[in-house]
């Protein structure tokens, strides 16, 4: 892959991480998230990263082979040099796209985590032990005498 080549095929999977990370918001915006769609954009969220790894170590290479700086003002100036400055530019908007959606979900996973947990505790305090045996069967017919089966 040629250095622009690499350049846009970077613009490219961040763009469908974008869309991925999107996809995971609106999935957690449900009243009623799916984990089963919840899991499956984990599992393509995590190889859309590698790919960006992979792409962004390459393009490190060439930038730094032809003689460019390793931080932001060389990779600029290397995406300059190939005519590919917007795309640059393109690409760090993204980022910062990716950043801040990455993030909130994270924030709205952990509250849900937090508020799940509070939850059991809830559970486990007014029974007086906890809900479920080892092997994931109730361990209690009922909550002072109210059936707990659906």
């Amino acid at each position: 892959m040629t250095p622009a080549e690499l350049i846009a095929e970077q613009q490219t999977l961040l763009q469908a991480l974008a869309e991925t990370l999107d996809a995971e918001a609106s999935c957690l915006g449900a009243g009623r998230a799916d984990g089963e769609r919840l899991g499956e954009l984990a599992t393509l969220k995590q190889q859309q990263l590698n790919d960006l790894d992979r792409i962004e170590s390459l393009r490190r290479e060439h930038q730094q082979s032809q003689g460019f700086g390793m931080g932001s003002r060389g990779a600029e100036q290397f995406a300059l040099s190939l005519d590919k400055h917007e795309t640059w530019q393109r690409i760090r908007e993204l980022a910062e796209q990716v950043r801040r959606t990455n993030r909130l979900n994270g924030h709205i996973i952990s509250t849900r985590l937090e508020h799940n947990q509070q939850a059991i505790d809830f559970l486990n305090r007014a029974i007086g032990g906890s809900v479920y045996g080892p092997k994931g069967e109730s361990r209690h017919s009922g909550f002072g005498g109210i059936s707990s089966k659906a």
